[in-house]
């Protein structure tokens, strides 16, 4: 079955960054790819076809603007998506050893933990799944929603050519996006090759955009589980001292080095939560800023467009509201599960403990007090990010509407 994948009954690695693992193989630039000449040859080739679509549209979205201010929002909408996928082939590409390393410790950590016993074991994939199966589902819902509206564009032309030909006018040839084209490529027999051409940017850009922002979500989903396990290790390693006051010596040897071994790990998430928002703070960035140009000059299109535009443009903006909405889903799932690990720590019966591992356990929640954040400069993605975004899309929604 296609959608085998979102059930929650698959091998549990299989469902490690499945749906940017495929994404971002089919245009070559998944991290964890073997860089063969190949693959290099592959992106690179998916890489210019998209910088040009890039430019040409960027050129008629301009022009359009000096007379035709709809048709150039309509041209600038998808350009400014492009633009920004554009520039995360060159970060991913640039970033992919770094990237390809931290994929493989993150990794190492979530599955590798056949020193434990049975009861971890089994805790641990339950942790793994629950997670994994949700990433995966939600990682699903952009990238559908923006292959829904990139081939709505490209039927768009061929739609209106059935309609015009079933009502006997002169046909209309145009492209899926408006691009500034030589007119010979719009005319004749080169016609098909302008439509394959602008059609197969916008499915480039769909898989790449979606395949780099599931990488973000599903690193931040991971990230999220890594303290999760950290929580379940707390719970257990108290639990069964539950019935007592006070430790032994060797009962409080025993505990002290597993709370050290809690503060290792947490150190190294905190790094790798660190590591991995410095590569990805431009892009992060980037895309904020263009999706929230992009979902106002939409919704604008949405509230003049009638038929068929309507349709697209509603697409559209499901489709950048989503995106923007697993950022900052996943931001606040490291920032709250960070935080809550102060909460398991000191819930669990410390008072048996003695000075020292006190001080070690406050240790814990001082650290875990101060919440991981994968913010950029000016801004940190989060629910409540997302929640401003959207009042602000309802303002232009009802001050675009006051104008009809």
């Amino acid at each position: 079955m296609f959608l085998r994948f979102l059930s929650r009954n698959n091998p549990l690695e299989e469902y490690y960054f499945y749906v940017p693992k495929i994404c971002l193989q089919l245009m070559g630039f998944w991290p964890g790819s073997t860089a063969s000449k190949r693959i290099r040859f592959w992106a690179i080739f998916n890489f210019f076809i998209l910088l040009i679509g890039v430019v040409t549209e960027l050129h008629a979205g301009f022009s359009y603007l000096s007379y035709n201010l709809e048709k150039g929002l309509d041209t600038l909408c998808p350009a400014g998506t492009s633009t920004v996928t554009v520039l995360k082939m060159i970060l991913i590409s640039y970033y992919r050893q770094d990237l390809e390393l931290v994929l493989k410790k993150m990794h190492r950590m979530l599955y590798g933990c056949q020193e434990k016993d049975e009861q971890h074991r089994v805790i641990y994939n339950g942790i793994i799944r629950k997670s994994s199966v949700m990433a995966t589902r939600v990682n699903f819902a952009p990238f559908l929603a923006g292959f829904i509206t990139c081939t709505a564009y490209n039927l768009k032309p061929l739609i209106l050519v059935w309609i015009f030909w079933s009502k006997g006018k002169e046909l209309m040839w145009l492209t899926p996006f408006n691009m500034t084209m030589p007119k010979f490529l719009l005319e004749g027999p080169l016609y098909p090759l302008a439509y394959i051409f602008t059609a197969y940017t916008g499915y480039v850009t769909i898989f790449t955009f979606g395949g780099s922002d599931a990488l973000y979500f599903e690193y931040c989903t991971h990230i999220a589980t890594l303290l999760k396990m950290l929580q379940a290790d707390v719970k257990l390693l108290f639990r069964k001292y539950e019935e007592k006051l006070t430790l032994t010596p060797s009962e409080a040897a025993y505990v002290e080095e597993q709370l050290i071994l809690i503060i290792k790990r947490h150190n190294v998430i905190i790094e790798m939560t660190h590591f991995f928002r410095k590569r990805y703070s431009i892009i992060t960035l980037a895309h904020f800023v263009s999706a929230s140009m992009v979902i106002g000059a939409s919704i604008f299109e949405m509230l003049t467009y009638t038929g068929f535009g309507r349709f697209i443009y509603l697409g559209y903006t499901v489709a950048a509201l989503s995106q923007l909405a697993v950022y900052c889903y996943g931001g606040t799932l490291v920032a709250e599960n960070s935080i809550y690990l102060a909460t398991v720590v000191f819930k669990c019966n410390w008072y048996i403990c003695n000075p020292k591992l006190r001080r070690i356990i406050l240790m814990i929640i001082i650290r875990s007090q101060k919440p991981l954040s994968m913010s950029v400069p000016f801004f940190s993605p989060s629910m409540s990010t997302f929640a401003s975004i959207l009042q602000t899309s309802g303002s232009i929604i009802a001050l675009a509407s006051s104008f009809q």
